[in-house]
């Protein structure tokens, strides 16, 4: 039942605004479907394309490159419009599309198109639907419905991990591609079910909520439980930047915010480009099987979904500045591990043990990360200029995802892993250095203003 997750309307008013519960479950089938094929789309281009890693840092970059200005898009057209439905339904009607044309595609050419399309199309479904969410419930349940929100999404996304591993355990791939492309269609199949639910049970929210109004939100304590994956494909985003020169004054934001923008692209990059060689690393390096690769993301995604919670624990705890830190320096070690215990005379098995190991590790990380990275923005904004200030970090990381994308595909290519690896490691630590000379924990209040003019 979907009062497990605490969705129950809270007060007599939600009644108008929230019609029918059902709703909510159309977004699970789309999360479903995100999860079971986020290590297959790269694994497909070198099994199933028989394309090369360069390739697949372009096609993850390609998605980024769409999904970056398509989020910025489709959220400002729908805040201008005051439709939301419409778009969710569009965006989940994309996503399916989308993975069918990739388990047709015979071409690399016709692998990125679909991708292409499934960054633009798909980037409707995290601005619109976070929004949407907010407009059934009253303001004093705002933070426990983003949580819950993010809740279904992350196990969605979860499950849907585990269900790719179980397909191919039981649809082992051998050189033939026909099992990775079923699931490509299975996955397409849950989109155009998220459609199907959507279609019957949303309603447009009877109020509408501005996205300055959300600027106060403690962000902190909201649970993100929003997965790593190798593309800019937010599954929660409250924030955009809204394109004008008013809003995109260099002025708008502290110092300290625009040095710690470079902190996150130096770090996200790094990141990025280790993530979007390490499935065809664990398959054709290391020798591990693809249910294998399946399995390793999912050891990464469960440690960081039931670590948020502590995450955020320890942000009141120790900090934002000092709990990135540990993040960034544990992650400048574990990255070269992955290919340091290879070195050593270790049966597949046993290395396929140790990459679960590692990668899980990685993922406690990434909960300290982006628990600590959004209340670091937060504190940091202008009070009058903070809902920018969150939509520019999150733009960040999108423009970090697609470099990270593209210098990665490439370094794996020509330089080898190693050198990959090391380099992802010099980008985190190249933010870890910058991190310590900024002030990150200073708190920012209302921009001055002379002749009545924002500074």
């Amino acid at each position: 039942m979907i009062y497990s997750f605490g969705l129950k309307c809270p007060c007599s008013m939600a009644k108008d605004r929230c019609k029918d519960e059902k709703w909510y479950y159309s977004f699970l089938p789309y999360n479903l479907s995100g999860g079971s094929t986020n290590a297959l789309i790269p694994l497909f281009i070198t099994e199933g394309l028989k394309g090369t890693v360069a390739q697949v840092g372009i096609v993850s970059a390609a998605t980024s490159l769409a999904s970056v200005p398509g989020a910025i898009f489709w959220g400002n057209i729908s805040d201008s419009t005051k439709r939301r439905v419409p778009y969710v339904l569009m965006g989940f009607l994309g996503v399916a599309l989308s993975l069918l044309l990739m388990g047709l595609s015979q071409g690399i050419s016709e692998y990125y198109i679909a991708n292409f399309l499934f960054g633009f199309l798909g980037a409707a479904i995290a601005p619109v639907g976070t929004v949407m969410v907010l407009e059934c419930y009253s303001r004093d349940q705002w933070a426990k419905r983003l949580g819950d929100f993010s809740r279904v999404g992350g196990l969605g996304w979860v499950i849907g991990l585990l269900l790719g591993t179980i397909w191919m355990v039981v649809l082992p791939t051998d050189g033939d591609a026909f099992p990775m492309r079923a699931l490509f269609m299975l996955a397409g199949g849950l989109g155009f079910l998220s459609v199907i639910l959507g279609w019957f049970y949303m309603k447009e929210p009877t109020e509408q909520v501005s996205r300055q109004d959300l600027a106060h939100l403690d962000l902190h304590v909201v649970p993100g439980f929003l997965m790593e994956k190798m593309r800019y494909m937010p599954q929660r985003l409250l924030f955009i930047v809204e394109v004008s020169s008013k809003n995109l004054r260099l002025s708008n934001f502290s110092s300290d915010l625009k040095r710690y923008y470079v902190v996150v692209l130096l770090a996200f990059t790094g990141f990025l480009s280790f993530y979007v060689a390490l499935p065809v690393f664990l398959r054709d390096y290391v020798g591990i099987s693809s249910a294998e690769v399946f399995a390793v993301y999912l050891a990464s995604s469960i440690v960081s979904l039931f670590f948020y919670a502590v995450a955020g624990r320890l942000v009141d705890r120790l900090g934002g500045r000092k709990l990135q830190t540990l993040a960034f320096g544990l992650r400048t070690l574990i990255f070269p591990a992955f290919f340091m215990v290879t070195l050593f005379p270790l049966d597949v098995t046993t290395l396929f043990l140790l990459m679960c190991i590692l990668n899980g590790l990685a993922g406690m990380c990434w909960a300290m990360l982006a628990v600590a990275g959004d209340a670091l923005v937060a504190r940091m904004a202008y009070r009058n200029f903070r809902s920018q200030s969150m939509g520019m970090y999150n733009s960040i990381r999108g423009i970090s995802a697609i470099i990270g994308s593209l210098v990665g595909g490439l370094v794996a290519a020509y330089c080898g892993y190693l050198v990959l690896f090391v380099m992802s490691s010099a980008f985190i630590l190249a933010a870890l250095v910058l991190l310590m000379f900024t002030n990150v924990e200073n708190k920012e209040e209302d921009m001055g203003t002379v002749d009545g003019t924002v500074l």
